[in-house]
């Protein structure tokens, strides 16, 4: 079976989670970590395995070719040739272009280079007309140059990895999903005995659904690469499911009622999963004792609160820690205020990471009790 190199996309600061997760459920012999993300080679069953199973991920890549071009004609020239039979399944692909130094520089006219290019090489290599009889949508090219190095790649993914297909509503500031996965699974770790996983300020149940399937292939969208030359005539069949996190059950407390019967509502699978309306600042929880609370608060920005957001997030910290009493407490604040809650009494911090979450800074902790 043939063989491709790849490139699994990202987000900085999860690198090493997302290589650990690779790893466990999709492994390969060689790999490059970088930041940003991780270079490996695999075949096509790697890649059905991958868009299924991972959940770290924002999207993968398939390199097409690599080569040194420093003026237009030599670009012309090369994509004129390219075996786009082998790649192209719709005749007008869409192309993300980034140039850093480099002698070509000007993104409109290398899209309008290459597209002349391939209007060039289709005359020579015509495509197949299933893009037309099956409606196919355009893929999307990645086209990148560096130091005049240009890196040709073909997103297998379509819709980002994080667009589950699972649910579509969200509440007013939702976590990003595969930031969710990686939060619940991180806090998850190293437990020798089933758990109930709480969220105090669930909104849509984002971060409980994703530790809830976080082992289970999910095939609820389509992907890219199900429609590419290479992959024609497969079927692509779900992958087993790992082993699952240790969850006995999962509760969900927000004030939102609205948004939780819609949540509940909508979920396209059966989970062990409990939604109620509750101030979870205000009002005794009832936690089991080996409960662990995993929280993406509001911080005021898109989610009003009352009062000062140093004083909110205070008091729900000391409601939780002092209340609560669960056996590892986790939640994602903007690093702006890691000096407010950089000790946790009768806990040992166990985990500090840092991110940008809709281009924010912020800190993911994790406490565990003494």
């Amino acid at each position: 079976m043939d063989s491709y190199e790849l490139f699994l996309i990202i987000t900085p600061g999860w690198e090493d989670l997302a290589l650990k997760e690779l790893l466990l459920k999709a492994p390969v012999d060689k790999y490059n970590v970088i930041k940003g993300g991780i270079e490996l080679t695999a075949d096509i069953a790697w890649i059905e395995r991958a868009h299924l199973m991972l959940k770290i991920p924002t999207r993968i890549l398939m390199r097409v070719t690599t080569f040194k071009v420093r003026d237009f004609p030599k670009l012309y020239q090369k994509f004129s040739t390219l075996p786009w039979t082998k790649y192209l399944s719709h005749p007008l692909p869409q192309w993300e272009i980034s140039c850093s130094k480099s002698r070509l520089m000007h993104t409109g006219r290398i899209e309008e280079t290459v597209a002349k290019a391939l209007d060039e090489a289709q005359k020579r290599q015509p495509l197949s007309r299933d893009w037309e009889k099956k409606n196919y949508s355009p893929q999307t090219f990645y086209i990148r140059l560096v130091d005049d190095q240009l890196t040709l790649s073909l997103d297998l993914t379509g819709d980002f990895l994080y667009k589950r297909g699972l649910m579509t509503i969200k509440g007013e500031a939702p976590i990003r999903e595969n930031y969710a996965a990686a939060m619940a699974w991180e806090i998850l770790s190293n437990l020798d005995q089933k758990v109930t996983l709480v969220d105090p300020m669930c909104g849509s149940g984002t971060l409980l659904i994703e530790a809830l399937t976080f082992h289970q292939p999910l095939h609820l969208r389509p992907f890219a690469f199900e429609t590419a030359p290479f992959y024609k005539g497969r079927l692509l069949k779900k992958t087993e499911e790992t082993t699952p996190l240790p969850i006995e059950e999962a509760r969900g407390f927000d004030l939102n009622a609205d948004l939780l019967m819609k949540a509940k509502a909508e979920l396209r699978m059966p989970l062990p999963l409990i939604f109620t309306e509750k101030d979870s600042v205000l009002s005794a929880l009832k936690l089991p004792e080996n409960s662990i609370m995993i929280c993406n608060p509001p911080y005021g920005e898109r989610i009003k609160i009352e009062g000062k957001r140093g004083s909110f997030l205070q008091n729900a910290w000391k409601k939780f820690l002092e209340d609560d009493r669960p056996l590892r407490f986790g939640w994602v604040l903007p690093s702006d205020m890691d000096d407010l809650f950089s000790k946790a009494p009768g806990y040992r911090q166990i985990q500090k990471r840092q991110f940008k979450n809709g281009g924010m800074a912020v800190t993911f902790w994790i406490w565990e009790r003494i």
